[in-house]
């Protein structure tokens, strides 16, 4: 049970990161101050330059008054929304953190029973690949868990990561060698176009490495049939360019402005019953991440031939 103490709209409004002049009940209750300020100085001066004003000024004051009321009445619902907003993000962060350790705890001891069966001669290999299995399943919960404790971290504007110089070449074949046997079942080839000597990037190794693996899912993913994918790493200034491009299912002209926000999927991709089973927040934590490391991510994309999403990352101190 989740138990918050009260807070005033001023607390709300920090905790939004919203000055006092963007806050909606602050601006509500300047606007009935002013309003009844300048009902009472109508007052006083009709009061002096018009005969028999009381009747009417006291009509303008009850409704200035009443539009006093009603916008209490709508701060009153705006603070409940976002009390609202809050506890579903305290909940999405603690479900994560608890969901978390038990994950990471079987993830160890799966790895202690691994390494003890490889000590132990076997006739066949299918513990082996029953264990591998596992592992693969485990590794995407938990990269699902994280995914969803930096939703909870974005929304609460808590959401920072860490620079660190490496290899973006090295990370991206690791990653393609893992999705190897999920693209050779799928139908696609993936192609790798390394520059060479290209300089380490500046970025939060971990969570570009969910950037990388999310955009070649959906690579592989919106494939239909058979086809290619082709993954570019190239310098750019004083920038490293990386981007995928599929032939794929392609991205609708009327869902392309909406294509990083939360939970957001093309039409498309709706009504594909193969691949209709994401999550929708891939792109969106691959935007925020990117956009936090000091990079831009884009795409650019044409219905039915196929997409090409892209980032940058920031070269490292001494390679620029």
């Amino acid at each position: 049970m989740l138990v918050n103490k009260k807070k005033s709209f001023i607390e709300e409004c920090q905790g939004l990161e919203w000055g006092l002049w963007q806050c909606p009940p602050f601006l509500f209750m300047i606007m009935g101050a002013v309003t009844i300020i300048c009902m009472i100085a109508i007052y006083i001066l009709a009061g002096d330059y018009v005969d028999e004003p009381e009747l009417g000024a006291l009509v303008v004051i009850f409704v200035a008054t009443l539009l006093f009321l009603v916008g209490n009445i709508v701060v009153a619902n705006f603070t409940k929304v976002m009390e609202t907003s809050r506890l579903k993000t305290e909940f999405l962060s603690i479900v994560s953190h608890q969901l978390r350790s038990p994950l990471s705890i079987f993830k160890w001891t799966l790895d202690v029973l691994d390494r003890d069966l490889k000590g132990i001669a076997r006739e066949a290999s299918s513990d082996e690949n029953f264990l591998q299995t596992l592992r693969i399943t485990l590794d995407n919960m938990v990269i699902l868990v994280n995914t969803l404790l930096d939703v909870s971290r974005i929304e609460a504007k808590t959401f920072r990561i860490k620079a660190e110089e490496f290899d973006l070449g090295k990370e991206t074949q690791e990653i393609m060698q893992n999705f190897s046997k999920y693209a050779q079942a799928s139908n696609v080839k993936i192609d790798l176009d390394l520059e060479k000597d290209l300089p380490g990037v500046l970025g939060d190794k971990e969570r570009i490495a969910i950037v990388i693996r999310n955009l070649l899912d959906n690579a592989i993913r919106y494939t239909e049939n058979s086809g290619k994918a082709l993954v570019k790493i190239a310098r750019e200034k004083n920038m490293v360019h990386w981007s995928v491009q599929d032939q794929g299912i392609g991205i609708p002209p009327e869902d392309k402005d909406k294509i990083f926000q939360k939970f957001s999927r093309a039409g498309n991709v709706k009504a594909s019953g193969a691949n209709n089973h994401g999550t929708g927040i891939g792109l969106y934590i691959s935007h925020e991440v990117i956009k936090a490391s000091g990079g831009t991510i884009g795409f650019t994309s044409e219905l039915g031939k196929g997409s090409t999403f892209w980032f940058t990352l920031p070269a490292a101190a001494g390679h620029t």
